[in-house]
């Protein structure tokens, strides 16, 4: 773990304004650019371009072109080869020298890789530990539950901390006797995972005290945060990470802000009524496979309010989901995002026992799926839907489509949860969300926020 991370990210002032952030930004990309783009044989040649001029990266474009953009030589089939092996065999020890090599799928399927030196494990590690470590008088005990190890995360292990994986493919209920002998004073999960320990505890499955529950890699929703916080009676706090790295976490307040210490984020703005974005990240820490102008698919809403914890660092109301999955309903003046938040607090008044739920658009009807209710009460929750979801309509100017409420959740499709999933059809994909930066203006992370 790298000490001087940990102390900066445990203990160092946060940025008093916006200016503080640019300056710092600007003193972060002059090294990249000097000591970092010319050891890749893709970037090499635009070490000299302004940020927002570098190509446009995506997912596909940046795996596409692996081999060239990263500055270990790594071949993109021999990454492919060993994160491939490790995912059939489950061990995920093996390296490439001393670079790791994960997989990820995402919500959306899309394999893609990511690398991770010792380097930068070891600020990974201690970026993580210095926001989130519970105290320093012991030594503290981490259950990390997530869908496949990495040396990146084993990297959190030291003298004063016993690290566990748990994977997540296995039944839970393999876990609850070795996560009762752990007894961790850190629990990190997805959302998913949190909700089904939680019931555990709930139930007396599992007696557990952490001092710390941490979210990730899934929407944290307001019952999912609800149900953890009441049975593990602690503060759950939140991890914002995607393969491109920590995009933002918690502040002690308890608040979402963007990891601007790190990285530098833009907004491509999708919805100008809400502000809600698409990231666009550069980051100046990453040396073994560079992140430069990559546009992610989720949906973030910025929060404009100052946040108590006087951090400057542009901070989120919250993760809205992917934007191939965002809500867009037909109205007067054009499409309108309906956030999901607004359809989570519909189904949450639900007189229903309603214990999960999702919500699937196939562009001519609105299958909501209810898990927890016979087919007697999903009639009743649709009739009690339908003129909730019209008075959302008449709210927000526009048209819902006519709704299919059904008991029973379907199969799930990936690792990740989704509680909301658009299946639009034919033409009307081109409907159900705006294209890439069509008629869209590229803002700074900041926009405002928290100055």
């Amino acid at each position: 773990m790298s000490l001087a991370a940990f102390l900066r990210t445990r203990y160092a002032p946060a940025f008093a304004s916006r200016a503080a952030i640019e300056a710092h930004h600007a003193r972060g990309f002059r090294r990249f650019r000097r000591a970092v783009m010319p050891r890749s044989p893709f970037y090499r040649p635009l070490s000299a371009v302004p940020l927002e001029a570098l190509p446009r990266m995506t997912k596909a474009r940046l795996m596409e072109n692996f081999s060239e953009i990263n500055t270990c030589g790594i071949d993109r089939e021999r990454a492919f080869e060993v994160a491939l092996a490790a995912e059939r065999s489950r061990d995920f020890s093996p390296t490439i020298g001393e670079v790791s090599v994960g997989l990820s799928t995402g919500t959306s399927g899309q394999r893609g890789l990511f690398l991770a030196t010792v380097r930068e494990r070891r600020l990974w590690a201690a970026i993580l530990a210095g926001r989130f470590w519970p105290g320093l008088a012991r030594r503290q005990r981490v259950a990390f539950f997530m869908r496949a190890d990495n040396r990146l995360y084993r990297t959190l292990a030291n003298p004063m901390l016993r690290f566990e994986f748990f994977d997540m493919l296995a039944p839970v209920e393999d876990h609850l006797p070795r996560l009762a002998a752990l007894r961790p004073t850190v629990l990190i999960a997805p959302a998913r995972m949190l909700g089904l320990l939680a019931g555990a505890q709930a139930a007396s499955a599992l007696d557990l005290a952490p001092a710390r529950v941490i979210s990730v890699a899934e929407t944290l929703s307001p019952q999912d945060r609800a149900a953890a916080s009441a049975a593990f009676e602690c503060r759950v706090d939140e991890v914002y990470q995607a393969t491109e790295g920590v995009l933002a976490f918690t502040c002690p307040a308890g608040r979402l802000h963007l990891n601007e210490r790190w990285l530098r984020i833009e907004r491509d703005v999708v919805d100008p009524d809400t502000g809600a974005f698409c990231p666009v990240v550069h980051d100046f820490t990453r040396e073994s496979l560079p992140i430069l102008n990559y546009r992610l698919d989720d949906v973030l809403l910025p929060d404009p309010r100052p946040c108590p914890c006087g951090c400057a660092s542009a901070r989120l109301a919250r993760i809205e989901g992917r934007e191939d999955d965002m809500l867009w309903w037909p109205g007067e003046g054009g499409r309108r995002l309906v956030s999901a938040e607004a359809i989570r607090s519909i189904l949450a008044a639900l007189s229903e026992p309603v214990r999960d739920w999702r919500v699937i658009d196939h562009g001519d009807r609105l299958e909501v799926r209810l898990d927890g209710v016979d087919a007697a009460g999903a009639a009743r929750a649709g009739a009690q839907l339908e003129p909730e979801i019209a008075a959302l309509g008449r709210r927000l100017s526009c048209t819902p489509p006519p709704l299919d409420v059904q008991s029973g959740l379907p199969p799930e499709g990936g690792a990740k949860r989704r509680r909301i999933v658009v299946r639009r059809q034919g033409n009307l994909d081109a409907f159900a969300h705006p294209s890439p930066s069509s008629g869209r203006t590229l803002q700074k992370s900041g926009g405002g926020i928290g100055t």
